[in-house]
């Protein structure tokens, strides 16, 4: 409420409160609206660099993929390798592929840390299907036995809170009964004097 020498109603009040909050709440999804779009022309400028990137190295590939002649001596052994690609340099000089693959089995030195991640998800996806399963059939059928005396007692208590409950139920009908009948009582005056 605003104090300038008149108290504004509360509906007022509420009122213009609401008119504010959704002015509010507007500017908030203008401003996300306005950080969604900066962050789209942002990807597609990364996206446009990345495939200027791409084109341009394909274009050295197929321009320069091959070397032209190479002279390599190593260990007093010259070897001479006309129009070589990077990987048949790489494997003159002893050097590992330069693309991280082995050409030779036809395997990816990634492949085995990755085949361990997958085998272990794989087991611990298996370990929690089974592991629900069980504990849902196991409470579904596994009853356990009472005592003899508890159960006795048990049957006692449910027929007394059933006595109790049909008592109850008489009280509250009387109580209405009571209830109805002084309702349609006629009103007496009383006499002052």
């Amino acid at each position: 409420m605003t104090m300038t020498g008149i108290m504004q109603p509360p509906r007022e009040v509420a009122v213009a409160q609401a008119v504010q909050a959704r002015a509010q709440a507007q500017d908030a999804r203008n401003e996300a609206e306005n950080a969604r779009d900066i962050a789209r022309v942002q990807r597609e400028a990364a996206q446009a660099k990345r495939d200027a990137a791409r084109a341009e190295r394909d274009a050295q590939q197929e321009q320069g993929g091959s070397t032209g002649t190479v002279t390599i001596t190593k260990d007093g052994v010259t070897t001479v390798l006309t129009d070589a690609s990077p990987e048949a340099i790489a494997t003159a000089l002893g050097m590992p592929n330069p693309r991280g693959a082995d050409r030779s089995n036809g395997q990816n030195e990634n492949d085995v840390p990755l085949m361990g991640i997958f085998m272990t998800a794989v087991v611990l996806i298996v370990a929690m299907v089974l592991r629900y399963r069980g504990g849902r059939t196991r409470g579904a059928g596994a009853r356990v036995a009472l005592p003899a005396d508890l159960t006795e007692r048990l049957s006692r208590m449910e027929a007394g809170i059933d006595a109790t409950a049909v008592e109850v139920e008489r009280i509250s009908e009387g109580q209405r009964f009571t209830t109805r009948l002084l309702s349609e009582r006629p009103v007496e005056e009383v006499r002052r004097g």
